[in-house]
C-alpha cells in the first residue's frame, strides 16, 4: 500500500507539471512600419549621416538608466518589446509599468516576455495586463505549477535553463542593452543593496537585430501565455491596478530619488535634443532560444564568440563580471595570452559585495593561479568611498557588481547580460554587442581605472606568506588586508562548506 501511494504521488506530481498546449496562440512579428513614427523622423536624417553604423549611449549611472528607460516608452507611438530575467514588483517596476500601462492606452502595442524563475506571486497583476486589449505577456520556460515550484521537478534538467536576456525596444527605433534587470537595485534606488551596472541605449541597425532576436523568443515553442498557464480569475480589477500604480507614484514623485531622476544630466540633455552619441559598426550576438531547451543541443553562440575574441587579443583585455568562474579551458586561454604579451584587467566581486556564494565559492579555487599566472585581479568593495558625481542619488546602501562588460584591445566593447561562468557560458540563454569603438573603449578603460583603487581590492599573491593580500585606498592612504575583507570568519567558511555540494557546471 505505502509503495502504491509513493506512485500515485508521482503521477499527480508529474500530471500537475505538464505544460498545457498552446495550438491557439498567435505568432507576431517586430513593427517595421515605424520610420514615420516621430521617433522614426527624428533618427533618419541622424542615421543618414553614419550609413552602415549605430548608435550608442553608456548608461552607466542607475538613475539615468531608469529615466532612459521611461523616456524610451514616452517616446513610443506603434511598439514597446520587453524582455527581462527579472521585474520586480518595487518602485521602479511599478513606475515603469505605470509608463508601460500609459503607452498601451494610448494605443501602443506592448509584448512583455519575462523568464519565468522569478514569477512567483506575480501570475495575478501579469493577467490583467495581458488582459489589456494592446497588452501581451507571454512568460518564458514556465513553471507548470505555478503555486508551489517543487512539484516541477520532474522537468529539472529544461527549468535549470533560463532566459536571461535583457532586451527593451521602442517602435523598433531604439533600444537598451545590457546587464539591468528591472528592480530598484538595478538602479540605485534601493535603501538596502545597490547593483553598480551597465547597459547601453541605441538606435539605428543593431535595433532591427535585436528585434529580430525578440522575435524568436516571443514565438518559440517556450514562451507562454501568461493566461493560459493561470486561468484562474484575478483578485484585483485593472482599474484596481491603474490605482495600485498611480498611488506608488505618487508616493514616488515626494521621494529623493525622483529628485535625483529630474536632475540627471540624461533628462537635460534629452530635452535639449543634446544627447552625446557615439556612431560605431557593431554586432548583436545572442544565443538561440533552443539553448534553453536541453533536448535541442542548441550551440552556445554567444559564449563561443567570446572565447573566439579573447583568444584573438592582442595587448589588453579588461573583463568585468560579477560572477568569475573561467573554468580550466579559461584559465588555460588566459595563461596563453599572458605568454603573449596580454595585460589581463579583472575586476568581479568581492565575497563582500557577491549577492551568490556559492558562486563565490566557484571562483575562489581559481584566484592563486590567476594571480602567480600575472593576472591584476579586483574585487569590488561592498561600502566603497569613492566620490560621486554632483546631484547623483546614493541611498548609502551596501553595493554590489552586476555589470558586464568587456573591453578588447582598446578597440572594442562587448555590453551584454552574460557573465564569465558556467551558468552563462553552458545553461542561460544570453545577448550582448560588440561596439568596435576604440572612443568608447579608451573612454571606459580610463574611467575604470581612475577609480579601481578607490572602489576595489587589488589583490596580490605573497610568495613568501603562501596566501591572497588585499589593497585599497581609504581616505587618500593604503590598507591591507590578510583575508576576505569586511567579512566575518562565519561567512568565509559557510561558502566554503556550500562549495562542497554544488558541482561548477551549476554555479
Amino acid at each position: 500500500m505505502h509503495k502504491l501511494s509513493v506512485v500515485l504521488i508521482g503521477l499527480l506530481i508529474a500530471s500537475c507539471s505538464s505544460l498545457p498546449k498552446q495550438d491557439s496562440r498567435p505568432v507576431t512579428m517586430t513593427l517595421t512600419d515605424t520610420d514615420s513614427t516621430p521617433l522614426g523622423k527624428r533618427l533618419l536624417p541622424r542615421l543618414a549621416e553614419h550609413p552602415g553604423q549605430s548608435g550608442f549611449y553608456a548608461l552607466a549611472e542607475g538613475p539615468e538608466a531608469l529615466v532612459a528607460r521611461i523616456a524610451s516608452v514616452r517616446e513610443a507611438e506603434k511598439s514597446l518589446d520587453l524582455q527581462y530575467y527579472i521585474w520586480h514588483g518595487d518602485q521602479s517596476g511599478q513606475l515603469l509599468m505605470y509608463e508601460v500601462l500609459q503607452a498601451a492606452d494610448r494605443g501602443v502595442r506592448v509584448r512583455l516576455l519575462l523568464d519565468d524563475l522569478h514569477g512567483s506571486g506575480f501570475d495575478d497583476p501579469l493577467k490583467v495586463l495581458d488582459s489589456h486589449p494592446n497588452i501581451e505577456v507571454r512568460m518564458f520556460n514556465p513553471f507548470a505549477y505555478r503555486k508551489w515550484k517543487i512539484f516541477n521537478v520532474n522537468r529539472f534538467s529544461q527549468l535549470n535553463r533560463r532566459m536571461h536576456n535583457k532586451a527593451f525596444i521602442a517602435d523598433n527605433q531604439i533600444g537598451i542593452i545590457g546587464g539591468r534587470n528591472i528592480g530598484d537595485e538595478y538602479f540605485t534606488a534601493s535603501k538596502e543593496m545597490n547593483f553598480g551596472d551597465f547597459d547601453t541605449w541605441c538606435l539605428g541597425p543593431v535595433v532591427k537585430e535585436l528585434s529580430a532576436s525578440f522575435d524568436l523568443y516571443w514565438n518559440h515553442e517556450l514562451a507562454y501565455s501568461i493566461s493560459t498557464l493561470n486561468k484562474d480569475k484575478p483578485d484585483f480589477t485593472m482599474d484596481q491596478l491603474r490605482e495600485r500604480l498611480q498611488t506608488e507614484l505618487t508616493h514616488l514623485e515626494s521621494s529623493p530619488y525622483y529628485a535625483a531622476l529630474q536632475n540627471t544630466h540624461l533628462l537635460k540633455a534629452f530635452k535639449h535634443g543634446h544627447i552625446p552619441i557615439t556612431w560605431a559598426k557593431s554586432d548583436l550576438l545572442y544565443d538561440s532560444p533552443d539553448k534553453v531547451d536541453p533536448n535541442k543541443k542548441a550551440p552556445p553562440h554567444l559564449a563561443s564568440q567570446i572565447q573566439q575574441l579573447l583568444g584573438v587579443v592582442q595587448k589588453e583585455a579588461i573583463l568585468i563580471s560579477p560572477y568569475f568562474i573561467p573554468g580550466e579551458k579559461g584559465l588555460e586561454q588566459i595563461k596563453e595570452g599572458l605568454k603573449r604579451g596580454v595585460k589581463y584587467t579583472i575586476l568581479t566581486n568581492s565575497l563582500a559585495s557577491n549577492d551568490v556564494g556559492t558562486v563565490f565559492a566557484g571562483y575562489k579555487k581559481y584566484r592563486e593561479d590567476l594571480l602567480r599566472a600575472g593576472v591584476q585581479l579586483y574585487e569590488l568593495k561592498a561600502r566603497n568611498t569613492t566620490r560621486k558625481r554632483k546631484g547623483s542619488w546614493s541611498p548609502g546602501s551596501v553595493s554590489g557588481l552586476h555589470g558586464k562588460v568587456y573591453v578588447l584591445d582598446a578597440d572594442k566593447v562587448l555590453v551584454g547580460s552574460l557573465n564569465l561562468d558556467p551558468r552563462s557560458m553552458d545553461l542561460n540563454s544570453e545577448v550582448g554587442v560588440i561596439i568596435y569603438s576604440s572612443d568608447m573603449a579608451k573612454r571606459f578603460a580610463l574611467e575604470l581605472h581612475e577609480h579601481l583603487a578607490e572602489i576595489s581590492y587589488k589583490l596580490s599573491w605573497d610568495e613568501k606568506k603562501g596566501k591572497i593580500l588585499w589593497t585599497t585606498l581609504e581616505d587618500g592612504k593604503e590598507k591591507q588586508f590578510e583575508s576576505e575583507p569586511e567579512v566575518s570568519i562565519w561567512r568565509r567558511m559557510g561558502v566554503g562548506f556550500l562549495s562542497l555540494f554544488i558541482p561548477e557546471s551549476q554555479l
